[in-house]
């Protein structure tokens, strides 16, 4: 494939619309919309219409357009019916993924067109984290076009952050950097922070929902006194003695200039960006490095919000030394973080478990004692250590006494710690 004719991609779907953004030829991300050269006027609503006969498609604000005319099968909740899709026509005698087909087929050949017939190298889309179950339909919708696995990736919001983050200069993020997304009906803030001890960096992502306070509803309807109360709360909650170098802002309840006084008042120290590409422009940056790295590329390790930054470990006794078990690992998420193990007590009743966090260097040893569990140095005593996950950040280790078939009855006594990582 000649390299100068193919393009790399970036597509982010939320909010009921669509954005794209390209490497171009100096190696900048650039917002584009197939449809229209108006500066600024990138997002393609999420809409896909066409006539009973299905003699003609159309999509975005052409589809819009469309609406309430006599013959027509009109759609404009594409992520919502591929989120329920069961295989099922769900309107015109259409699947979501036949939606969602014709959709793609009128961006991707426009764009096609506008780009001079360049290819697709590398797509990268990215999604909410609440739209995850929406990923087959777009996957299936994108193979029937041609774009398989070797040239697709579906991520999440913060990944594609993360993304954006790591390709701007390193002054941008030499400290924590946060980012409130505002749509009509939440605030989230993602603070990143950069575990530089480690080689590749890692970047851990937390996220903390402050739609209590304000959502871009409220905007909407014209509440503005209670949502600058409300947002500076939201400030002060998450941004109070933190070490944050960059504050991005984006998602509908940005776009109005309601909130730039907040916003200036912000900026001692910090730098401050708003936008509405920072989605689009971060799946792109995954897509270069997915699909067209450079040798300056950044490596990093990306820790999602709901991702264990800690590792669990139990010290043992094995083949003549000891050796760290791990129980817990890195990277894996929480929910199914999960594990049982047995293990020979000989002449103890302690655990020795090992905890090790991607943002320090030094590891930190939590001891768990059976109190009256039977000390004896036959190899007799067995126990079931059982992990479970209340949070990433808390983990409940459960220890029960199971005997030793013939030789030993079990106690039936059970252990419990709450050990936080």
């Amino acid at each position: 494939m000649d390299e100068e004719r193919t393009l790399i991609l970036g597509m982010d779907l939320c909010d009921g619309a669509l954005q794209l953004a390209y490497l171009d030829d100096r190696g900048e991300m650039i917002s584009v919309s197939p449809f229209t050269n108006d500066v600024g006027k990138y997002r393609i609503p999420m809409i896909v219409c066409t006539d009973r006969q299905y003699k003609e498609w159309y999509c975005g604000q052409d589809a819009r357009n469309m609406k309430g005319r006599e013959g027509i099968v009109y759609c404009d909740d594409l992520i919502e019916r591929a989120k329920d899709d069961d295989g099922e026509p769900v309107l015109g005698g259409l699947t979501p993924t036949a939606l969602f087909t014709q959709f793609f087929r009128i961006v991707l050949t426009s764009l096609r067109e506008k780009t001079g017939g360049r290819m697709i190298k590398g797509l990268t889309v990215c999604i909410k984290k609440e739209d995850e179950a929406a990923q087959p339909v777009i996957r299936a919708a994108f193979s029937q076009l041609g774009i398989d696995s070797d040239r697709l990736l579906i991520i999440t919001h913060p990944e594609s952050f993360v993304n954006y983050v790591i390709s701007q200069n390193k002054d941008i993020w030499i400290n924590d950097v946060g980012l409130f997304y505002m749509s009509m009906d939440a605030l989230d803030y993602y603070r990143l922070t950069f575990g530089r001890k480690q080689s590749p960096v890692c970047v851990v992502t937390e996220k903390t929902n402050l739609s209590s306070l304000v959502t871009g509803r409220m905007i909407a309807n014209g509440d503005i006194t209670n949502a600058v109360v409300g947002f500076k709360d939201a400030i002060s909650k998450v941004l109070t003695k933190q070490m944050v170098s960059a504050l991005y802002f984006t998602g509908p309840g940005f776009e109005s200039a309601w909130a730039d006084d907040i916003l200036k008042s912000l900026c001692n120290g910090r730098r401050i960006f708003r936008g509405q590409n920072l989605f689009v422009k971060g799946a792109g940056f995954k897509s270069r490095r997915q699909f067209s790295p450079g040798e300056d590329e950044e490596d990093f390790v990306y820790i999602a919000p709901d991702e264990l930054k800690s590792s669990i470990s139990l010290r043992a006794y094995k083949d003549g030394g000891y050796e760290e078990v791990v129980l817990a690992d890195i990277s894996t998420p929480y929910t199914k973080a999960g594990k049982d193990v047995e293990v020979i007590m000989d002449e103890t009743n302690e655990l020795d478990l090992i905890v090790h966090n991607v943002l320090k260097k030094d590891f930190v040893c939590a001891i768990m004692t059976l109190d009256n569990l039977e000390e004896r140095n036959d190899r007799s005593v067995k126990v079931r250590i059982t992990l479970q996950f209340v949070d990433r950040d808390t983990c409940m280790i459960t220890v029960r006494d199971v005997g030793f078939g013939e030789i030993r009855e079990t106690s039936y006594r059970i252990w419990e710690q709450i050990l936080k990582i």
